[in-house]
């Protein structure tokens, strides 16, 4: 296979969790965010929610460092196999090989089943606020998403390699040094030395646009740089009261990959991956314009650019009860290092021998070798929409100590691309804080690219609100289920106000 948007099949033993509440944990446990969040937290939410008047009214400025919130979910694998597969591919190691018979059933499993990654990182958060002025922020925020999924020809190809059922034939290398032709049976497959195998080949070959038919594969790695400002419009007493709020944001993008087909020859195949992936293109990208080879020596290289606005509004009415809507991520990028499509041609044969183990990223030489199903055009660049989408949310106080609510996050997209939602979602939950240095949250979940999922979060609140820290899980379903689990964790323990 060749050495580029087949990358995203290696990385596909996960499926992508969409943004729901950027890298903020104070937000991750609750399963809303909308009319919750606040100072630069409510940043790529509700930008109108930084006129909300503070919960400690002596403090304007609020500052955060590194906060982390991650997510895996995988259809397919159980939750002790996530577990080590995710330990494996941070540690660097290789798994243990797969034998013939775990790679046919590796390959049935992934058949139509939903993989999910997604990855925040707030680097760093400043806000300012007063009931006057209304309130500013500023934050850097890098979202990694990813979301697969494969139909029955490219799982089997993608695990089987060269036995997959979709060659019909396969060459072998017999004793004596010569070559034969045999029928890809799986009953005596399984029975051969998988070395003497040499190539599978498809008499009838179908077009990789057929090929891919019902199956996506998206990526998305961008850096965020978000300032905006959210202040209170009208006011009638302790009744009513109207808050508006906007953001401008400029993103630097590292990787994009869009791979999608209907099977009636209108494929999109689309990449531009940061050098720093170490891709090699091969013959393709000595005439593409958009060829980069330079690398930084910290921060991968960026090879896209681009601006979005945020929009929002809020409503809130005798003090305690708070509606909000938001338009975020209007606008687009334009990705100009490493462009390539996919040129649509019949797929013959391949030399790949599959994934031996589910730690992928330690076999793309084998998997996206020189022999594979793509071919490449490079491009100049490529203009992308942002991944819009509108949020509506609403919550109310139960006296000092409790606050409960609901968001519903609507695409906009016709069509699922990197970074977007498969479907809406709708979330409820809220937060009780028992003592005034803890918050507890919990919410429910479903929708947007995975199951049903259950938040949960702890915060502590120190100080009189001068330090947060915290700690949260997307789903606290997987703590209790062995199979379809959600890996999921949300940190922050670097949140100050002042």
């Amino acid at each position: 296979m060749k050495n580029n948007l087949l990358i995203v099949l290696a990385l596909s033993s996960f499926n992508v969790f969409g943004q729901i509440e950027n890298s903020s944990f104070t937000a991750t446990g609750r399963g809303a965010a909308t009319t919750f969040v606040t100072d630069y937290q409510a940043l790529g939410i509700n930008p109108a929610n930084l006129g909300w008047h503070s919960e400690f009214e002596e403090k304007k400025f609020a500052m955060g460092f590194n906060e982390f919130t991650y997510s895996i979910h995988s259809g397919a694998l159980s939750k002790q196999t996530l577990r080590d597969e995710f330990k494996s591919a941070i540690r660097g190691e290789e798994g243990a090989s797969f034998t013939y018979d775990e790679k046919v059933q590796a390959a049935k499993d992934f058949s139509e089943a939903g993989l999910a990654m997604n990855l925040n990182y707030g680097s760093f958060g400043f806000a300012y606020h007063t009931d006057k002025f209304g309130g500013i922020a500023f934050r850097i925020n890098d979202n990694v998403s990813w979301y697969s999924k494969f139909n029955e020809d490219i799982s089997e190809i993608l695990f089987l390699g060269k036995t997959a059922p979709y060659f019909d034939s396969l060459m072998m290398l017999l004793p004596s040094g010569d070559t034969s032709m045999i029928l890809n049976d799986t009953s005596i497959v399984s029975g051969l030395n998988q070395d003497s195998i040499i190539n599978g080949i498809a008499t009838l070959p179908s077009n990789i646009s057929k090929l891919f038919d019902g199956s996506q594969i998206s990526l998305s790695w961008t850096r965020e740089y978000n300032l905006s400002y959210g202040r209170k419009i009208i006011e009638k007493d302790s009744v009513f009261a109207l808050y508006a709020g906007v953001g401008i944001k400029y993103f630097q993008g590292m990787a994009y990959v869009d791979i999608t087909s209907n099977g009636d020859g209108q494929m999109e195949a689309f990449s531009s991956m940061s050098s720093a992936f170490g891709i090699n293109y091969g013959d393709a990208a000595l005439s593409n314009p958009s060829n980069d080879t330079i690398l930084n020596s910290l921060l991968p290289r960026s090879v896209g650019q681009g601006f979005g606005m945020d929009f929002g509004v809020n409503i809130l009415l005798f003090n305690k009860l708070k509606i909000g809507l938001a338009v975020n991520n209007i606008g687009s990028m334009t990705w100009d290092g490493n462009v390539y499509t996919v040129k649509d041609t019949l797929v013959f044969d391949t030399e790949s021998s599959g994934l031996e183990n589910f730690n992928v990223a330690s076999q793309l030489g084998d998997v996206l070798g020189e022999d594979g199903l793509f071919e490449y055009n490079g491009l100049a660049s490529k203009t992308v929409k942002l991944p819009t989408v509108v949020r509506f949310g609403a919550s109310i106080e139960l006296g000092k100590k409790i606050e409960l609510g609901f968001d519903m996050i609507l695409p906009t997209n016709e069509v699922p691309g990197p970074g977007s939602y498969q479907k809406a979602i709708i979330g409820f939950g809220g937060d009780v804080q028992p003592l005034p240095w803890v918050r507890l949250s919990a919410g429910l979940m479903t929708g947007g690219n995975y199951d049903t999922s259950i938040p949960i979060g702890l915060t502590f609140v120190l100080g009189k609100g001068s330090f947060e820290a915290g700690i949260a899980s997307r789903d606290a379903i997987t703590f209790f289920v062995n199979n379809g689990p959600t890996l999921s964790l949300s940190t922050g323990f670097m949140r100050f106000r002042f």
